[in-house]
């Protein structure tokens, strides 16, 4: 009863000059998909039944590549998207992606919670197999975020930003985090972005939190989940082929960081410093005193200037 009312929502692309056609295309290559009240829609009708997706798959799959939709995996709710995807890579092909909208256990760097609202957030994971020899470079954090902060931004989004390690932020606040993991075939990298979040999720993030809409984007959330598939993919491409460089300047054009007088907690005695954005390896690189310390791993947060 619940999924009949989705089909008879009135479809428009709504950005901030006004409406778009449902023709209109990104300049990546991804067809726009209607905008159309999708959170609405699901927090009107708590009949839906939760273990079916929300997520149109066939809308996803039409805007990839003919060869992707048999590695698509759309779900309901799910405990999380890196979770099932880790458990499967040893039986899924390479370039196998799980996407939801509802994560019971979504999970962020270090084990902490990624909080998944029904409706209100994208959830996805890809798989990546290693080639024999090979070696994931340290930096393919900071190159996917690049990628997706790029991909956000043909969708739409304005003024997104990178926060290092692995946040994407818009306006100080955080809009998504990455999660990158090692199995023994691969790597799974993940990743989170609030669509639009009511007042009870923003409380529940327990740091300052936003959401696409804050930053000017309503594509839907099929739309943003192929351009995703299709901007990471391309990255692991690049990754692949040792062309990781161009990430990295990339990455320093984004930076949310550089300049900011920051406290970096790295298993030792914090230390406050001038970020001075990150080295050919992809370290956090902090002016402490007038000495510059490299971090591979840390957890940073802005102080008041």
């Amino acid at each position: 009863m619940g999924l009949r009312r989705f089909g008879s929502i009135r479809r428009c692309l709504v950005t901030p000059s006004g409406r778009m056609s449902e023709s209109s295309a990104f300049s990546c290559g991804v067809p726009v998909i209607a905008f159309r009240d999708y959170h609405g829609a699901f927090r009107a009708d708590a009949r839906v039944d939760r273990t079916f997706p929300l997520l149109d798959a066939q809308r996803i799959g039409a805007a990839l590549p003919a060869g992707w939709r048999e590695r698509l995996h759309v779900r309901g709710e799910v405990g999380s998207t890196q979770a099932e995807l880790l458990g499967a890579a040893a039986r899924w092909p390479d370039r196998s992606v799980v996407v939801s909208d509802r994560q019971q256990g979504g999970r962020g760097r270090r084990g902490r919670a990624w909080h998944s609202p029904p409706g209100q957030s994208l959830a996805l994971s890809l798989f990546v197999r290693s080639r024999t020899g090979a070696r994931w470079p340290s930096s393919l954090t900071l190159a996917l975020g690049v990628a997706a902060a790029e991909a956000l931004h043909r969708a739409g989004a304005c003024g997104i930003g990178l926060k290092w390690p692995n946040d994407l932020v818009h306006e100080g606040a955080k809009l998504g985090g990455i999660l990158v993991e090692s199995c023994a075939e691969g790597v799974v990298a993940g990743i989170g972005i609030n669509l639009s979040l009511d007042q009870s999720a923003r409380a529940a993030i327990g740091q300052p939190g936003t959401d696409l809409v804050q930053a000017g984007c309503r594509a839907e959330p099929e739309t943003l989940a192929a351009a995703l598939i299709l901007a990471w993919n391309a990255a692991f491409d690049e990754v692949l082929a040792g062309r990781i460089d161009a990430q990295l300047a990339a990455w320093a054009r984004l930076d949310a960081l550089a300049g900011r007088r920051v406290r970096v907690e790295s298993g030792g005695t914090p230390l406050e410093g001038i970020a001075r954005g990150i080295d050919a390896h992809g370290r956090l690189l902090l002016d402490v005193a007038g000495e510059c310390r490299a971090f591979t791993s840390a957890d940073v947060s802005v102080r008041p200037a």
